[in-house]
């Protein structure tokens, strides 16, 4: 998305080849003063784009840290992952961009994360956070 000088506001790649007949968001970024809904417009035409080559599908995604420790009884460091979701955005929006992909009403699928126990949680964390910072979309 080009502004009316002609210099990029908002950009999104598409990924084609993670599942058959599926594209995919890989990377989004806006300007901080981009007019209010440029995203918005964009993934409209992303999945617009997508339908008009025929994938049968638009993948926006995973929610890191959605949907964890939300219960009192789940355990100490799961609650402590869902404290970073609702509350860690200075580097990273993991709630907003949640909420920017459930406005399109995408079928949320569970991903599970696999750790040889709770105290190599924390260096897996920062690892997939700095994998998802350098790779993953955030608005």
């Amino acid at each position: 998305m080009h502004d009316g000088e002609g210099f990029i506001d908002a950009f999104a790649n598409a990924v084609t080849e993670f599942q058959t007949n599926e594209a995919a968001v890989d990377l989004m970024r806006h300007r901080s003063y981009s007019e209010k809904g440029i995203m918005d417009f964009l993934f409209v035409s992303l999945f617009l784009w997508a339908k008009e080559k025929g994938f049968a599908s638009f993948n926006l995604g995973l929610s890191t840290f959605s949907g964890i420790g939300e219960k009192p009884e789940d355990p100490a460091l799961e609650r402590t992952m869902r404290f970073i979701y609702e509350n860690v955005n200075r580097f990273y929006n993991f709630k907003g961009l949640h909420s920017f992909k459930e406005k399109f009403h995408p079928t949320w699928s569970p991903r599970y994360l696999v750790y040889p126990g709770p105290g190599n949680l924390p260096a897996v964390s920062i690892a997939l956070l700095r994998a998802n910072f350098r790779n993953s979309s955030a608005e």
